[in-house]
């Protein structure tokens, strides 16, 4: 089997056609949580880092990421749809194009029976605000890649969570989203697996609400 070494020397030669067939076959040995955080996640990390090193240029960062985004969307549009609360809406802020992190938690999410709303990268704050509205979200889930300045993450974070109902879960995840920068109202994952348990969580929270609604 292809390991993930073999997949970083496909990035650093530009062989893009073994690098999409390689995911693909991983994809289908692991399953798609186990691709998510066995494969893709510290393959994340290896590439960004050969990049630090002046191993490989921006145009094979980009291309190794288009071929993650084109596995992760196939493997998520192959999903029927999902039936099951919470709503979570996905995007990223202004000044933030990286999508690959949105689409890892999109995937694991859409694995727990979540309804996804990806909105896709660099939307406005009110658009955030109104599609919450519109598509009655019960969660807003936003990335943030170690791109975008460390400075604004707080401000931009507490000007969304003052637009937002009170009920609206804020979660934001990613390198570029440190915990002093979180501010009150929004939930810091740190990994992946914290999604995951931040889902289970609200389940568990909103199903005992549920649960006393219906005895008063």
């Amino acid at each position: 089997p292809v390991g993930g070494s073999d997949l970083l020397q496909y990035v650093r030669l530009g062989r893009t056609v073994e690098l999409a067939v390689s995911l693909r076959k991983a994809l289908l040995r692991q399953g798609l949580q186990r691709f998510v955080t066995e494969t893709v996640a510290p393959l994340n990390e290896e590439v960004g880092a050969a990049w630090m090193r002046g191993e490989i240029q921006i145009s094979d960062e980009h291309a190794y990421t288009e071929q993650v985004q084109n596995v992760l969307r196939g493997a998520i549009g192959s999903f029927g749809p999902a039936g099951e609360r919470p709503r979570v809406l996905l995007s990223t802020l202004p000044g933030e194009d990286h999508v690959l992190g949105l689409l890892m938690a999109d995937a694991l999410f859409a694995l727990e029976g979540a309804q996804c709303i990806p909105l896709g990268a660099q939307m406005p704050l009110l658009d955030i605000a109104h599609a919450t509205a519109a598509h009655r979200a019960d969660v807003v889930a936003l990335s943030f890649s170690s791109a975008f300045p460390t400075r604004r993450v707080g401000p931009v974070l507490a000007q969304l969570r003052e637009l937002l109902p009170a009920e609206v879960a804020v979660w934001v995840g990613g390198d570029g989203a440190p915990p002093a920068a979180t501010p009150l109202g929004v939930s810091r994952l740190r990994t992946l697996a914290d999604g995951v348990e931040a889902l289970g969580a609200w389940r568990a929270t909103h199903a005992v609400v549920a649960d006393s609604a219906t005895t008063d």
